[in-house]
């Protein structure tokens, strides 16, 4: 009977935390993804979307921040880790962050990443998206941050897929994310 319970509650958890693609904030699929994402990369080098794109489009992933958020950080080397099922697919991966460049810097060599990281650290570019996590007001240390978003763009510009979490202690689950991928065609 216990087990039962447990199995119900743990089911009715998981269909809570789902965000359905009515509700997600932001450009949806199907549409031209309407940013140039212009910012500066862990090197401090200006990048835009455009010379971002893999062979097939580029995978992006907005993340609070690479240097004070543990679920960021966690995120950002679990992707890291399966960089390679990305590249299979033939996309890059971009996280952008509400970091200064010497903080994404300091991530991107303490753990190795292998992907480009832009910092955004007025939260501009998820204000412009509208992905800004809202229950954070102006004035606040964590104004700007993003919901936990990522975006998959083909090399078109077209939003193939999204995928939005409803809190900041959950991310886009990538043993979800890969096989959907290659479902659509990346």
């Amino acid at each position: 009977m216990a087990i039962r319970w447990l199995l119900a509650c743990s089911a009715a958890l998981i269909a809570c935390s789902a965000v359905s693609q009515d509700e997600i904030p932001g450009p949806a699929v199907g549409e031209r993804f309407p940013h140039t994402l212009e910012a500066p990369d862990q090197n401090g080098q200006t990048r835009t979307l455009a010379d971002l794109y893999g062979d097939n489009g580029v995978a992006v992933f907005f993340v609070r921040s690479a240097d004070w958020c543990p679920f960021c950080m966690r995120q950002l080397a679990d992707v890291n880790m399966r960089l390679d099922e990305f590249e299979a697919l033939g996309l890059s991966v971009v996280t952008v962050s509400v970091d200064e460049v010497p903080l994404i810097k300091a991530f991107y060599d303490e753990q190795a990443i292998g992907y480009t990281m832009l910092a955004d650290p007025n939260g501009d570019i998820n204000e412009a998206l509208g992905i800004r996590d809202l229950q954070y007001p102006v004035g606040s240390a964590q104004f700007g941050v993003p919901r936990p978003t990522l975006y998959v763009i083909d090399t078109s510009g077209t939003i193939r897929a999204r995928y939005m979490e409803p809190t900041f202690r959950t991310r886009p689950d990538l043993d979800v994310v890969l096989p959907e991928l290659e479902s659509i065609g990346f």
